[in-house]
């Protein structure tokens, strides 16, 4: 993996959204009684709406960070115009060695 994806800013982005969103939907439900809390809102449990929200973008951020994570781990290099170029340029300058017969592979 390479090191750009292997630091993907959007995992913990989305950890620090759920974490903080669980905890403002948790106080906004514990207060869903107390009416004097919300009058400055128009009775509206903010609390609890946009702790939501911060639930849904964080889970949004990790499910977008875990896929990009995978797709990034398993694109092959002859996937890509760019890999192609890259294992014709080494081929004309030598730089690749065959695998031998009967061994494992690996740089001579």
């Amino acid at each position: 993996m390479s090191g750009a994806s292997a630091f993907d800013i959007r995992i913990p982005i989305g950890v620090l959204f759920v974490i903080l969103g669980v905890l403002l939907v948790g106080y906004g439900v514990m207060t869903l009684g107390d009416a004097p809390l919300y009058v400055r809102s128009m009775d509206i449990n903010i609390n609890l709406w946009w702790g939501l929200a911060m639930v849904v973008f964080g889970t949004l951020m990790l499910l977008l960070g875990a896929r990009a994570r995978r797709v990034a781990g398993a694109r092959a290099a002859m996937a890509s115009a760019e890999g192609v170029a890259t294992e014709e340029r080494e081929h004309a300058l030598g730089l690749e060695h065959e695998q031998e017969s009967g061994r494992g592979g690996g740089r001579r």
